[in-house]
């Protein structure tokens, strides 16, 4: 069976593609997901930040209108988000939630396989695995990451180990989140703890590095519980859930249209922000531009805006000054926040805001640190 499109991959990109190709009426297209395993844990939380509502507000688990950032010993900043509301889907809720939308879907196909070739052959492309081969007029691959190796190019990592736990004292406030606490030690690197308050003896408590490589697993063990110990004063918590998760935080550069027929979704096309590591609302944007440019037009490749490279250029400059540690990290982020309305920030880490905006933005942070970032980057890349 030849099928109209493929999804390698069914992970958050390749599911929310196909919802939202089905809610925007595209419903008589054959669709076949190929996925190497079933979903059927709680492996992974996605979070961001968003006004109004998006395409899967029905399995929203909580939600703030405010967060607040530690910046170490300095007072907490309290940031009321302005029209923005911060949001949290568990992994679980989104599975079973596109669990039951493919049960209900008859021109939907799963199966489950290694991927291990895609092939376009200019009139259909064909996808070989170790179940078979499946061909399609059209492939959209979340499966591919970056190599992490083009000379000049910055190669970090997010990686981070987090506990849902409940404690034996009420330690939370369900309405605050800590979006960075820098209250740790930095061991020279980017280090703090993401905290989402679920209920006063509950949370998901995360412990988050920006570095280059990974941790042994026991050293995120001990500086989470160390910090569950030392600065919530709890001993004898409970572990509901674990998850740890790596994302790469790169400028190198990544194709979206591979041929004609092939194009990559999600953290493989380059919808992940370098700078930041948030991935979830980028890709809804860009699949809903994909789909909008297919129902118009009959064709994928939906053009991005020219001035979009802008915001690359930021993020590797940001990314400099982390790579080369020209800045303290905690006073880096404390900054960013302190010193600029939050609508503001997200804006610009949507690539959503104005150059008047940015010029503002950059006008707040420490100079030295981001000339001297900037002259390397672009040293790099002439170099």
């Amino acid at each position: 069976m030849r099928y109209d499109l493929i999804l390698t991959g069914g992970g958050m990109a390749g599911l929310s593609f196909l919802y939202q190709l089905r809610q925007a009426g595209l419903t008589g297209l054959r669709v076949l997901i190929l996925d190497r395993e079933e979903k059927r844990s709680n492996d992974r939380t996605w979070c961001y930040w968003e006004t109004g509502t998006g395409p899967f507000e029905a399995i929203v688990y909580r939600s703030w209108d405010q967060v607040r950032v530690h910046g170490g010993p300095e007072k907490p900043l309290h940031l009321p988000l302005r029209g923005y509301r911060y949001k949290m889907v568990r992994g679980i809720d989104f599975y079973r939630f596109m669990d039951r939308f493919i049960r209900e879907d008859p021109m939907t196909e799963r199966r489950v396989a290694e991927m291990r070739a895609i092939r376009d052959g200019g009139e259909e492309v064909e996808v070989e695995t170790d179940q078979g081969t499946f061909k399609a007029l059209q492939v959209m691959d979340s499966t591919w990451r970056p190599p992490m190796e083009t000379p000049g190019r910055h190669h970090l990592l997010q990686h981070f180990f987090g506990k849902v736990i409940v404690t034996p004292a009420p330690v939370f406030d369900p309405g605050w989140p800590d979006l960075m606490h820098f209250g740790i030690p930095q061991e020279n690197q980017c280090r703090f703890m993401y905290i989402l308050p679920l209920a006063p003896d509950r949370a998901l408590v995360e412990f988050t590095v920006f570095s280059e490589s990974l941790l042994d697993r026991p050293e995120y063990e001990q500086v989470l519980d160390g910090y569950v110990r030392g600065q919530l004063g709890q001993t004898g918590w409970e572990v509901e859930e674990t998850e740890f998760g790596v994302i790469p935080m790169t400028d190198e550069p990544i194709r979206e249209k591979i041929s004609d027929r092939v194009m990559r979704i999600g953290t493989a096309g380059g919808y992940t922000n370098p700078a930041t590591g948030f991935t979830f609302a980028r890709t809804q944007k860009r699949i809903a531009e994909l789909v909008r440019h297919f129902r118009t037009t009959g064709q994928w490749d939906a053009p991005r805006a020219s001035w979009q490279w802008r915001f690359g250029l930021y993020a590797a400059v940001m990314l400099n000054v982390l790579e080369q540690k020209r800045a303290p990290a905690p006073e880096l982020f404390y900054d960013l926040y302190r010193k600029n309305p939050i609508d503001r920030v997200f804006r610009f880490l949507d690539g959503e805001s104005s150059f008047g905006e940015e010029v503002r933005l950059m006008q707040s942070m420490a100079i030295r640190p981001f000339l001297l970032a900037g002259a390397d980057v672009l040293r790099r890349r002439i170099f």
